[in-house]
């Protein structure tokens, strides 16, 4: 990691052309405050550039109106099916470019990774996973849709993460 900061903001994302999830989650000391969280939806019946358009647009704004230092994002795992796979890694790489073009370092784990981080186990059912997050950031009702609690996960990952580096570097 570059250098330990005591406050940062990670946008947590969980991509995908129909719907993409997204967290804002803050660190700062030993507090962790989620900042927003939902989902970009885009319509089924439009274009592929279209959707890719509107999935940019919708991150770009997110990137305008938040100070964002991290982005973590979901790595793609291992899938069966190859359309699925193909457009996972469309808006994988809408997410890295809207990255890139707003200067932001994009850490990627994976659902495996995330699930082991906020739950324990990376064997996790979405229920659970929603339970634990709802727990560890004081929530009053469940995160949802389920694509919004994966970005809300893969976030905290890159939090607990950054902290792990951090005091393995000052070591």
């Amino acid at each position: 990691m570059d250098r330990k900061i005591d406050k940062f903001t990670v946008l947590g994302i969980d991509p995908g052309v129909a719907t993409t999830g997204f967290a804002i989650v803050e660190k700062e000391k030993n507090q962790i405050n989620l900042v927003k969280y939902g989902v970009i939806k885009t319509n089924k019946n439009a274009e592929l550039g279209e959707r890719l358009g509107v999935l940019y647009r919708d991150l770009s704004q997110i990137f305008n109106d938040y100070d964002i230092d991290f982005v973590a994002i979901e790595k793609i795992f291992f899938n069966t099916n190859l359309k699925t796979v193909v457009s996972v890694s469309e808006a994988r790489g809408v997410v890295l470019l809207s990255s890139y073009i707003h200067n932001k370092k994009v850490f990627e784990y994976t659902p495996l990774q995330a699930k082991k981080t906020v739950i324990g186990f990376g064997r996790a059912s979405k229920s659970e996973i929603q339970d634990a997050l709802k727990a560890i950031l004081s929530l009053r009702d469940l995160p949802k849709p389920d694509d919004a609690a994966d970005a809300i996960a893969v976030a905290l990952c890159h939090i607990y993460s950054y902290d792990f580096y951090s005091k393995v570097s000052d070591d």
